[in-house]
């Protein structure tokens, strides 16, 4: 019997088999993504362990142990227990867009991918692990989920965006201290963000303009204008109860915080609500940590300070407020994670990087 002919590479023989190992040239490239990746990550757990570390120190140790020990356990339960709220607003947005894709999904399965999700976040660079809420669901398209994720993060994003610069320009001490010709341009965009929140916030009509810009200038084709078409089942009513639960959302968590405040010391809930909204801008504004733990910590002592309140009160009541939103309900979503087989998330990936391909 004559042996088979053996074909040279690049001349149209038969693909590798499976049981192959991958050609040597990926391999690097692979290896150096994921190394940069892992880096990235321990550059920003460094960060969060000496930013609470150098205010550890910085706070005086027996302040804290006495503020931790005289600390209110009713307002700290308090807080605790209005967490849920917080979650829930979270659910019904995500479930709200999603529906514009799949009107017959529970809201059940939408808020098991956003605590997935959460879960995926925490460790990543700047949270972007969340999109991974989009393999938790069975869609028919991920591409057009994704970008409804990309405006679910946009509400909040753009809330915060609204809420920040303002916190900060009234700040005790600050506006005071720019110089005039400074001041009055400063004036003018505090109070200019707003109106342009609520003009993309409210009507969908500008934003599908946005989009269809964005579109134009990238230069985008394919299977990946799918992201830009998520926004075409969007409707005034969507965009009125999104800005609504956003803004709920808002006064919860500013709530959650004077709660964790008043354990502490006396304080009032403008104060603490004024206080956190500058917070989550500095929070965004420097995405150098896991889940900004560490940049919340020192925003919060600098600010209450100039409020004339103590550096354990912000550093406390920061630090639960993290604990309570952010870590204990990630660790929740890990639970979803376990049911859902790795193998399964996997193919998933590989699908939605195929269609947009």
């Amino acid at each position: 019997m004559a042996e088979p002919k053996m074909s040279s590479p690049g001349a149209g023989g038969p693909p590798p088999s499976p049981g192959q190992p991958d050609q040597p040239a990926q391999q690097p490239g692979s290896k150096r993504r994921w190394l940069n990746t892992w880096l990235i990550r321990l550059f920003k757990a460094a960060v969060s362990i000496g930013l609470i570390y150098l205010l550890v120190r910085t706070i005086q140790k027996d302040a804290l142990q006495a503020a931790i020990t005289e600390a209110n356990p009713w307002w700290i339960l308090a807080a605790v227990a209005i967490a849920p709220f917080n979650l829930i607003l979270q659910g019904l947005r995500w479930h709200l867009l999603v529906k514009t894709e799949l009107d017959s999904i529970s809201f059940g399965k939408v808020f098991s991918s956003f605590l997935g999700g959460l879960s995926l976040g925490l460790i990543t660079p700047g949270r972007v692990g969340e999109v991974g809420r989009i393999f938790l669901l069975e869609v028919p398209s991920r591409m057009r989920l994704a970008g409804l994720h990309v405006l679910d993060k946009l509400y909040f994003v753009a809330g915060i965006a609204l809420l920040g610069p303002m916190s900060l320009f009234f700040m005790p001490g600050f506006h005071e201290a720019l110089p005039d010709g400074i001041r009055g341009g400063a004036e003018v965009i505090v109070f200019i963000l707003p109106l342009l929140y609520f003009v993309f916030a409210l009507r969908p009509q500008p934003l599908r303009g946005l989009l269809l810009a964005l579109q134009m200038g990238l230069g985008i084709k394919g299977r990946s204008l799918e992201l830009l078409r998520a926004y075409d089942g969007i409707h005034t009513r969507h965009c009125l109860i999104a800005t609504g639960l956003t803004l709920t959302q808002f006064i919860f968590i500013f709530t959650q915080f004077y709660f964790f405040s008043r354990a502490f010391e006396q304080v009032s809930w403008i104060t603490a609500a004024h206080t956190y909204a500058a917070v989550l801008f500095v929070k965004s504004a420097l995405p150098i940590s896991l889940g900004s733990l560490g940049v919340g910590e020192w925003a919060a002592v600098s600010f209450y300070v100039r409020y004339g309140l103590a550096e354990t009160t912000g550093f406390s009541a920061s630090l639960m407020l993290f604990a309570t939103n952010v870590l204990l309900p990630g660790l929740l979503g890990l639970l979803v994670l376990y049911r859902t087989r790795p193998a399964a998330l996997i193919h998933r990936l590989r699908n939605v990087w195929g269609e947009a391909a």
